[in-house]
């Protein structure tokens, strides 16, 4: 495939199919591993662009996938967001949904845009076979949110977008990953049970990059202890079970799962 790729490591665990349309996020988010798997300086990564000819290698990929009956699901995105405030502009995402309903591809949607991101869920919703709507969350913490995702839309609003994909008849799900406060994890878990038809959780592995450790050790960040997460983890499962919810969490976490 030309743009439409096969993840490896941690991200295969999300998704056997992703493509990046932009190169760089404008999110700014302090925990990001991108730069450094990219092998991006931070401040050129916050500086998004599209990708040269996006949209031509991702029809072909497309064309490819369905001459061939690939059924495998396609995520936007790992490295970046689909919904940069340059997709006003350029509406590569857009043109990308459109491509993916034409060859009947199913796809789906990881951002922190909040409610710029709803622009395209009426076209979402014409396919709501191909298409899952997820959000990325982190904080119910608003504070928090603004010094470790600058960029990224607020909390509510992407909670709100959440609810508004489920109101137009698309399958949603939520990203909680990393969890960085145990508590606030389990407080979004609360204020998002009844719309979300799937929670992917994971830990927060990315502390050894120069920039994170300098900001975590500023704000005097306390990493959890192994009873921490042991304790997270079974309370977070008592609440997805006690709600029905579906989940998956990641394999750094399972160990802490107690045999479950």
């Amino acid at each position: 495939m030309r743009i439409i790729y096969e993840p490896t490591g941690r991200a295969r665990e999300y998704a056997e199919l992703a493509v990046s349309l932009y190169r760089g996020c404008s999110h700014g988010c302090v925990y990001c591993f991108a730069p450094a798997s990219t092998r991006t300086e931070r401040p050129d990564f916050i500086q998004p662009r599209a990708r040269k000819n996006a949209l031509r290698m991702l029809k072909a990929d497309a064309e490819e996938m369905q001459a061939k009956g690939d059924q495998r699901e396609v995520l936007m995105s790992f490295t970046t967001d689909p919904y940069q405030p340059i997709e006003r502009d350029l509406g590569l995402t857009r043109a990308a949904i459109k491509i993916f309903h034409e060859h009947n591809i199913h796809y789906t949607l990881l951002t922190k845009a909040g409610s710029y991101s709803t622009r395209d869920i009426g076209l979402m919703a014409e396919r709501p076979d191909l298409c899952r709507y997820g959000v990325t969350l982190v904080f119910c913490n608003e504070s928090d949110r603004a010094k470790w995702e600058p960029n990224a839309a607020p909390y509510q609003d992407r909670i709100g977008a959440l609810w508004y994909a489920k109101d137009h008849g698309l399958r949603t799900w939520v990203s909680l990953e990393p969890v960085i406060f145990p508590w606030q994890t389990i407080e979004l878990i609360r204020q998002t049970v009844g719309f979300v038809d799937e929670y992917r959780i994971g830990k927060f592995n990315h502390i050894d990059d120069p920039a994170t450790e300098q900001f975590m050790k500023g704000i005097g960040y306390q990493y959890p202890t192994d009873s921490e997460w042991r304790k997270f983890v079974q309370d977070a499962k008592a609440l997805l079970d006690e709600h029905g919810c579906r989940y998956i969490f990641k394999k750094d976490l399972q160990p802490y799962l107690g045999g479950a």
